[in-house]
């Protein structure tokens, strides 16, 4: 009976911690009616490159956008930020990978050309685990 208790609650913590390591993050913003959407492909952990696919919709339709770069800043830190360039895909999507350099919360302003004209998207509280 001990040892049926054991596995089953062996079996139920690994379960969940599958679960927790496979779950996308989404961080969401929109300027000009033009939605900017960033999905993390990992877990948002302080010095780990982590891949994130970021897409550009106007009412539920990809919207064309080029030259994306993603600025990294910690609020009310003074140190140096980081701006990967985002790779354009086939799909009309983009992928960068980003590094968060330190624990705590984090913005990232997105930054791209629309039709000629540039746009912008802010997107804050990012919360980065140690």
């Amino acid at each position: 009976m001990v040892m049926r208790r054991f596995l089953f609650i062996l079996i139920l913590s690994a379960c969940a911690y599958l679960t927790s390591c496979s779950q996308q993050t989404f961080a969401t913003a929109s300027s000009d009616g033009i939605t900017c959407t960033l999905s993390f492909s990992a877990p948002l952990v302080a010095n780990q490159s982590i891949p994130v696919i970021v897409q550009f919709t106007r009412d539920g339709q990809y919207v064309s956008i080029a030259d994306v770069a993603l600025d990294l800043q910690m609020p009310g830190m003074t140190m140096g930020s980081s701006r990967p360039m985002a790779e354009a895909q086939s799909d009309g999507s983009h992928t960068a990978n980003v590094l968060f350099t330190m624990d705590g919360e984090w913005s990232i302003v997105v930054t791209a050309r629309s039709a000629q004209e540039p746009v912008r998207f802010v997107i804050n509280h990012i919360l980065v685990s140690p």
